[in-house]
Protein backbone atom coordinates (compact mmCIF):
# COMPACT_ATOMS: atom_id res chain seq x y z
CA UNK A 1 0.00 0.00 0.00
CA UNK A 2 1.59 3.09 -0.88
CA UNK A 3 1.20 6.39 1.15
CA UNK A 4 -2.02 7.80 -0.76
CA UNK A 5 -3.55 4.60 -0.17
CA UNK A 6 -2.61 4.49 3.52
CA UNK A 7 -3.66 8.34 3.88
CA UNK A 8 -7.05 7.47 2.32
CA UNK A 9 -7.04 4.65 4.44
CA UNK A 10 -6.78 6.50 7.71
CA UNK A 11 -9.51 9.01 6.83
CA UNK A 12 -12.16 6.37 5.95
CA UNK A 13 -10.63 4.34 9.95
CA UNK A 14 -10.80 8.40 11.25
CA UNK A 15 -14.83 8.53 10.22
CA UNK A 16 -15.76 5.08 10.93
CA UNK A 17 -14.38 5.71 14.62
CA UNK A 18 -15.93 9.68 14.83
CA UNK A 19 -19.43 8.50 14.64
CA UNK A 20 -22.39 6.61 16.79
CA UNK A 21 -25.03 4.16 15.47
CA UNK A 22 -27.14 7.03 14.68
CA UNK A 23 -24.13 7.66 11.71
CA UNK A 24 -24.09 4.60 9.92
CA UNK A 25 -25.81 6.20 6.89
CA UNK A 26 -23.44 8.98 6.78
CA UNK A 27 -20.26 6.41 7.28
CA UNK A 28 -21.57 4.38 4.76
CA UNK A 29 -21.53 7.79 1.92
CA UNK A 30 -17.96 8.52 3.61
CA UNK A 31 -16.92 5.32 3.03
CA UNK A 32 -18.37 5.02 -0.63
CA UNK A 33 -16.79 8.54 -0.86
CA UNK A 34 -13.17 7.45 -0.17
CA UNK A 35 -13.27 4.22 -1.93
CA UNK A 36 -14.36 6.82 -5.08
CA UNK A 37 -11.22 9.53 -4.45
CA UNK A 38 -9.02 6.66 -4.22
CA UNK A 39 -10.45 4.71 -7.59
CA UNK A 40 -10.01 8.24 -9.19
CA UNK A 41 -6.22 8.54 -8.14
CA UNK A 42 -5.66 4.90 -8.96
CA UNK A 43 -7.24 5.35 -12.20
CA UNK A 44 -5.07 8.89 -12.92
CA UNK A 45 -1.89 6.97 -12.11
CA UNK A 46 -2.86 4.48 -14.82
CA UNK A 47 -3.76 7.50 -16.91
CA UNK A 48 -0.12 8.87 -16.86
CA UNK A 49 1.20 5.51 -17.22
CA UNK A 50 -0.55 5.10 -20.44
CA UNK A 51 0.42 8.39 -21.91
CA UNK A 52 4.13 7.64 -20.85
CA UNK A 53 3.88 3.96 -22.98
CA UNK A 54 2.40 6.13 -26.04
CA UNK A 55 5.23 8.51 -25.66
CA UNK A 56 7.29 5.49 -25.67
CA UNK A 57 6.05 3.90 -28.48
CA UNK A 58 5.91 6.66 -30.62
CA UNK A 59 9.56 7.36 -29.88
CA UNK A 60 10.19 3.66 -30.81
CA UNK A 61 8.50 3.78 -34.13
CA UNK A 62 10.32 6.90 -35.06
CA UNK A 63 13.31 5.18 -34.39
CA UNK A 64 12.03 2.26 -36.50
CA UNK A 65 11.37 4.46 -39.66
CA UNK A 66 14.91 6.18 -39.11
CA UNK A 67 16.42 2.59 -39.35
CA UNK A 68 14.05 1.64 -42.44
CA UNK A 69 15.14 4.77 -44.09
CA UNK A 70 18.67 3.66 -43.45
CA UNK A 71 18.93 0.22 -44.71
CA UNK A 72 17.22 1.48 -48.17
CA UNK A 73 19.84 4.01 -47.93
CA UNK A 74 22.67 0.95 -47.40
CA UNK A 75 21.14 -1.13 -50.21
CA UNK A 76 21.81 1.69 -52.29
CA UNK A 77 24.65 1.51 -52.06
CA UNK A 78 25.37 -1.98 -52.14
CA UNK A 79 23.95 -1.63 -55.88
CA UNK A 80 26.47 0.28 -56.96
CA UNK A 81 30.25 0.04 -57.95
CA UNK A 82 33.05 1.99 -57.06
CA UNK A 83 33.31 5.45 -55.50
CA UNK A 84 29.74 7.43 -54.93
CA UNK A 85 29.13 11.21 -54.63
CA UNK A 86 26.89 11.59 -51.56
CA UNK A 87 25.53 14.29 -49.69
CA UNK A 88 26.88 14.59 -45.59
CA UNK A 89 24.64 16.06 -42.77
CA UNK A 90 27.32 18.48 -40.92
CA UNK A 91 24.10 19.19 -38.81
CA UNK A 92 21.92 22.26 -38.43
CA UNK A 93 20.75 21.52 -41.53
CA UNK A 94 23.86 22.04 -43.27
CA UNK A 95 25.15 19.37 -45.99
CA UNK A 96 28.20 19.05 -47.91
CA UNK A 97 29.42 16.74 -50.94
CA UNK A 98 31.56 14.07 -50.31
CA UNK A 99 33.63 11.20 -52.77
CA UNK A 100 32.75 7.77 -50.48
CA UNK A 101 35.19 6.45 -52.19
CA UNK A 102 34.65 2.68 -50.81
CA UNK A 103 30.88 2.10 -51.18
CA UNK A 104 31.20 -1.04 -50.27
CA UNK A 105 32.27 -1.02 -46.66
CA UNK A 106 30.45 1.26 -43.91
CA UNK A 107 31.39 1.93 -39.77
CA UNK A 108 28.58 1.13 -37.59
CA UNK A 109 28.00 2.01 -33.97
CA UNK A 110 27.34 -1.80 -32.62
CA UNK A 111 26.31 -0.02 -29.11
CA UNK A 112 28.46 1.57 -26.08
CA UNK A 113 30.34 4.21 -28.22
CA UNK A 114 31.89 1.10 -30.44
CA UNK A 115 31.90 1.38 -34.20
CA UNK A 116 32.96 -1.60 -36.00
CA UNK A 117 33.75 -1.57 -40.13
CA UNK A 118 31.09 -3.79 -41.94
CA UNK A 119 30.77 -4.87 -45.15
CA UNK A 120 27.77 -3.35 -46.74
CA UNK A 121 25.18 -6.61 -46.37
CA UNK A 122 26.14 -7.16 -42.97
CA UNK A 123 25.00 -3.74 -42.06
CA UNK A 124 21.91 -3.75 -43.25
CA UNK A 125 21.06 -7.43 -41.29
CA UNK A 126 22.61 -5.72 -38.17
CA UNK A 127 19.98 -3.00 -39.10
CA UNK A 128 17.47 -5.31 -39.63
CA UNK A 129 17.79 -7.51 -36.38
CA UNK A 130 18.16 -3.61 -34.34
CA UNK A 131 14.55 -2.74 -36.26
CA UNK A 132 13.05 -6.21 -35.48
CA UNK A 133 13.92 -5.86 -31.84
CA UNK A 134 12.60 -2.21 -32.15
CA UNK A 135 9.24 -3.73 -33.42
CA UNK A 136 9.07 -6.52 -30.59
CA UNK A 137 9.57 -4.17 -28.19
CA UNK A 138 6.48 -2.02 -29.73
CA UNK A 139 4.32 -5.53 -29.89
CA UNK A 140 5.00 -5.71 -25.71
CA UNK A 141 4.70 -2.36 -25.01
CA UNK A 142 1.15 -2.35 -27.22
CA UNK A 143 0.28 -5.35 -24.72
CA UNK A 144 0.91 -3.49 -21.83
CA UNK A 145 -1.02 -0.63 -22.56
CA UNK A 146 -3.82 -2.94 -23.65
CA UNK A 147 -3.51 -4.03 -19.83
CA UNK A 148 -3.86 -1.29 -18.56
CA UNK A 149 -6.95 -0.02 -20.77
CA UNK A 150 -8.57 -2.99 -19.37
CA UNK A 151 -7.74 -2.51 -15.73
CA UNK A 152 -9.10 1.23 -16.44
CA UNK A 153 -12.28 0.09 -17.50
CA UNK A 154 -12.63 -2.34 -14.45
CA UNK A 155 -11.90 0.76 -12.51
CA UNK A 156 -14.40 3.15 -13.63
CA UNK A 157 -16.99 0.74 -13.74
CA UNK A 158 -16.24 0.31 -9.99
CA UNK A 159 -16.45 3.78 -9.66
CA UNK A 160 -19.61 3.77 -11.47
CA UNK A 161 -21.20 0.68 -9.18
CA UNK A 162 -19.83 3.04 -6.23
CA UNK A 163 -21.77 5.94 -7.16
CA UNK A 164 -25.21 3.88 -7.63
CA UNK A 165 -25.67 3.00 -4.46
Amino acid sequence: MDEREQKISQEVAAQESSGGEGDKVEMDKAQVQAKVREKLLVLQQLQNESEALQRKIVELELVGTELEKTIESLEYFNSLDGSVEALMNLGGGVFAYVDVKDSKKMLVDVGAGVIVEKEVGEAIESLKKKKEKIEENVKKLGEVLEQIAAQAERIQAEIAELTRS
